[in-house]
Order: structure tokens, then C-alpha cells, then sequence
């Protein structure tokens, strides 16, 4: 377990003690509680020794965003603790001592066989001159003994390979899984943000290539704090993992759906325009407008879950960052004027 534990450094205490008033100002500005994940979060801000970790937060509050603890533990989750794709690196190296062994092995066997042709080789001349009974023997002795060594050793090599192959097999089932885990969010399910740049660069590629239309909606959950500030955080996760399910199922197997960070989810449309992402985004808003949660214990029903959407569509020339920032803009437009809509590109221009 020791590659999952989080990497802190050891202050001094001075720096150390600057760094924790800075931290708790933080948390405090921000109406987040110093539990300790939070605290580790803004210390570390403080500190600034991961410039991802710095320029990630940054920009979120660029663009308007509430930081809260269930964001703040996302930043955790991410920056400080071992990631699947870590580990791919170590499977890869076992692969590699794995066929290390088979080489020496084949080596081995190959050594073998070439010392059993020897023999032979050398049983054949004496067998050429005149061999009396007692020299049959000899000989016969000599032939059998390089059998068997040669079978037990051919015996081994097999044991050997059959091991290696199911070892190999089941490292290539572990990788596929950590790298699939690499590129999905732990608690939706779908694609993470660093997937959806791959994605969506290869994405936008193809379509300038093809002078094929690409579309991206923005979707943003309304008021999500006041779910995790009246009703706890596994609410807070429950109505995440139910928003991220409807958009999910509301798309087409070629789509594209991630979540962005928080509450805030990106969904890529290929071969869509934008009026036909704007019909998309109807049906994806709809859909989630008509969840329904209720509170196990008590069987309260919790409000509505609505959202606010903004969407884009490819230009010329654009990069998977203007793309995103023209669907950003129309969200908060969407945000700004009321919540609860759909604002396209288009419409943000005009206001």
C-alpha cells in the first residue's frame, strides 16, 4: 500500500508555520472546513510545489467557480495520491523481466541441444571404428545419458514457458484494467479530464480533416453546494454519479462524455452541428431534469437536480482550448441569466 500513501514534504518550522496560517486563511475565505484533506489541499497551495495542483485551482476561480471541500478532495484524490497509470509502468517492467527469463531460458535449451549434438556427433565417429561389445555399451550409456538430459531439460523449458505465458497473460489483463482505470473518473465512471484531452484533440483532427462538424457541450449542475452543505457529501457524490448516468445514456457510443472536474461535465459531439448539439443538449437537460433522489434513511425527497449548459462548435483553425472556452463563455451566460438553460455559442455573442 505504500504507493498509494500521499508524498508530503517537511517543512521548518517557520515556513511550516507561515504555510499553515496561509492554509487555514484560505479555507476560511472560502467557507471550507480544515478537515484534513482540505488542509493538506491549501497548505500545499500555499507551499506552491505543485504548479498543476496551483494553476488547476486558479483557473477554477477564474471562471467563476465555488471551491468546496468535495472539490477539494477531487484535488486530493488526483495530485496526492498514486494513480492507476503509475502502476502500468511497474506491470510493464515485470513483462519485461518475465521475457528476460524466457530469453535465458531458450538460451538454455539452445545450449542444451547444441551439447546433445556433441554427444552425438562424437557417439557417431566412434561408432564408425571397430567397437566391440563393451564399447556398444560405452556408447549406448553415453546416448542414453544425453537423452534424458536433453529431455529434462526440454521438460523444463516447457514448465517454464507454460508459466510464463499464463504470468504474461494475466500482467496484460492488469495493464488493459489500470489503464483503462487511468483514463476513467473514479466515481462516475466516465471519461476524466486528462482522457478527454486525448480525446477530443484526436477529435477535432479528424473533423478539420474531414470537414466534418464537431460539437461540445458544457454542463454544469445548478447550486450543487447546497446539496453537499444541507444534505453531506455522499449526496453531494450520489447526485454527481446520477447526472453523469443520464448524460451517459442520452449520447450516442461515438460521443465523448467526461467529467470536467467537480460538478461540471463536458460532452463531445462528433459529426454534430450546433443545432443539432442544441437539440442534443434539450434532451440531455430533460432527462435530467426529471431525476429523482431520495433520501434512504428518512425516504425525503431531495430537490430537483437541474442544470445549465453551454455549447460549441468547431472553427477553423480552433484547438481543443478555444473550443472549450466558446462553451465555457455560453455557460456562463447560461448561469448568469437565471440558471437552468441552454445558451449556444451563438446567443452568448450577442449578449
Amino acid at each position: 500500500m505504500s504507493e498509494l500513501m500521499p508524498n508530503f514534504n517537511i517543512d521548518p518550522p517557520a515556513k511550516a508555520q507561515q504555510h499553515h496560517a496561509a492554509a487555514l486563511d484560505f479555507l476560511d475565505q472560502h467557507g471550507i472546513p480544515p478537515n484534513p484533506i482540505c488542509y493538506a489541499i491549501a497548505y500545499e497551495y500555499d507551499a506552491g510545489r505543485k504548479p498543476e495542483l496551483n494553476q488547476e485551482i486558479e483557473s477554477h476561480l477564474k471562471r467563476g467557480r465555488e471551491l468546496d471541500a468535495h472539490f477539494l478532495r477531487e484535488f486530493f484524490n488526483t495530485h496526492f495520491l498514486g494513480q492507476p497509470d503509475e502502476k502500468v509502468g511497474e506491470h510493464i517492467a515485470d513483462l519485461h523481466n518475465l521475457l528476460y527469463k524466457v530469453l535465458e531460458g531458450v538460451s538454455g535449451a539452445c545450449s542444451g541441444a547444441a551439447d546433445f549434438g556433441k554427444v552425438l556427433e562424437a557417439q557417431t565417429e566412434e561408432l564408425k571404428g571397430d567397437v566391440d561389445m563393451a564399447g556398444l555399451k560405452v556408447i549406448a550409456g553415453n546416448l542414453l545419458t544425453a537423452t534424458n538430459k536433453a529431455m529434462t531439460s526440454n521438460q523444463a523449458m516447457r514448465v517454464q514457458l507454460e508459466t510464463v505465458e499464463k504470468d504474461t497473460s494475466e500482467l496484460k489483463d492488469q495493464v488493459k484494467q489500470l489503464q483503462d482505470q487511468a483514463s476513467r473518473d473514479a466515481l462516475t465512471g466516465l471519461y476524466n479530464r486528462h482522457a478527454l484531452s486525448q480525446k477530443l484533440d484526436a477529435i477535432i483532427e479528424l473533423g478539420a480533416s474531414k470537414e466534418a462538424p464537431v460539437s461540445l457541450l458544457m454542463v454544469d449542475i445548478d447550486h450543487f453546494k447546497r446539496f453537499n452543505d444541507n444534505f453531506g457529501h455522499l449526496i453531494g457524490d450520489e447526485v454527481i454519479r446520477r447526472v453523469s448516468m443520464a448524460l451517459q445514456k442520452g449520447v450516442r457510443d461515438v460521443d465523448v462524455a467526461a467529467r470536467f472536474g467537480g460538478e461540471e461535465f463536458t460532452v463531445v459531439l462528433p459529426d454534430t452541428g450546433l443545432a443539432k448539439a442544441m437539440e442534443v443538449a434539450q434532451k440531455l437537460h430533460e432527462a435530467i431534469s426529471k431525476l429523482v433522489l431520495v433520501r434512504r434513511s428518512t425516504k425525503e425527497k431531495l430537490p430537483g437536480i437541474t442544470v445549465s449548459m453551454g455549447a460549441s462548435c468547431l472553427h477553423p483553425g480552433d484547438s481543443r482550448e478555444s473550443l472549450i472556452e466558446r462553451a465555457d463563455q455560453a455557460l456562463y451566460h447560461a448561469k448568469e441569466s437565471g440558471r437552468n438553460r441552454i445558451v449556444s455559442e451563438a446567443e452568448a455573442l450577442v449578449h
